[in-house]
């Protein structure tokens, strides 16, 4: 098994970002060609994003993953992925991926 490697965009996020904005318009009857509609859909789509790492954190943290493995993933600091991620954590984000909210 390697190690985790950091993230990285490209042509195959460009083009799956693009799909899903695309899905998600459709999904919503919202028209694309209006920058701030776009805007609202990508914000939506980072958020949701957002939602699912620190469930997968935890699930990495009790497979054996170091915070620096999950830091690495996630393009941030050791530090900071503990602060964000740990359920014990002040601060951590504690909503679920499907909450409303």
């Amino acid at each position: 098994m390697t190690g985790p490697v950091p993230p990285r965009s490209g042509d195959d996020t460009w083009d799956l970002m693009d799909r899903a904005l695309y899905q998600l318009a459709e999904r919503r009857g919202r028209w694309l060609g209006d920058p701030v509609t776009a805007i609202t859909l990508l914000a939506s789509l980072i958020d949701q994003a957002g939602r699912m790492i620190p469930e997968l954190a935890l699930e990495a943290r009790e497979n054996g993953a170091s915070w620096t493995d999950i830091a690495t993933a996630a393009g941030t600091s050791p530090e900071q992925a503990e602060l964000g991620y740990d359920p014990c954590s002040p601060v951590a984000d504690t909503r679920r991926p499907y909450d409303d909210d």
